[in-house]
């Protein structure tokens, strides 16, 4: 299904760019310096929707991503990618649950690690407080990446999320 609709978009996205070249051509009477033009305008607008569209949508931190996030109380980031997001936005759907109930941990003041295999990689995370001088926890932080290869047998638990 996600192939069909990426490529219905595609075949969308070709005819509005050859019916916005064909226009802007025709109302500059077909001349090279109408079509140059066309095809910047195009370009421009191409790069408008890429950032108006493809900017906050987007998850930062990909499977096995090395990233580093400082999480305020209502789990917005407040250093790292995207700051003013959600952190649990930023990671794929089926590891957002873990995630989120370990940052919750952080804020209560424990410090949690945890590997889990996504999409066929092995992740791990720290999740920890960041307190202030008189012990009270401010912030929390998020370290995640691909971690080290693991034996068979692993000494502490694998988280496994689908």
């Amino acid at each position: 299904m996600a192939s069909l609709k990426r490529a219905f978009s595609s075949i969308l996205l070709a005819g509005g760019i050859v019916t916005i070249l064909a226009g802007l051509s025709a109302a500059f009477a077909f001349t090279t310096s109408g079509i140059v033009a066309s095809v910047v305008l195009v370009a421009a607008l191409l790069y408008a929707g890429g950032l108006w569209f493809g900017g906050s949508s987007q998850r930062i931190a990909a499977p096995g991503a090395d990233v580093v996030i400082v999480f305020d109380r209502s789990l917005k980031i407040t250093a790292g990618p995207a700051p003013g997001t959600s952190v649990m936005m930023q990671f794929p759907e089926a590891l957002r649950s873990e995630i989120e109930m370990r940052c919750r941990l952080a804020l209560r003041g424990e410090h949690t690690h945890f590997e889990c295999e996504h999409a066929g990689a092995r992740l791990a995370f720290d999740i920890a407080p960041i307190q202030s001088t008189h012990g009270v926890v401010m912030y929390g932080v998020l370290i995640s990446g691909t971690g080290m290869i693991a034996p068979a047998t692993a000494p502490a638990p694998l988280t496994t999320v689908a």
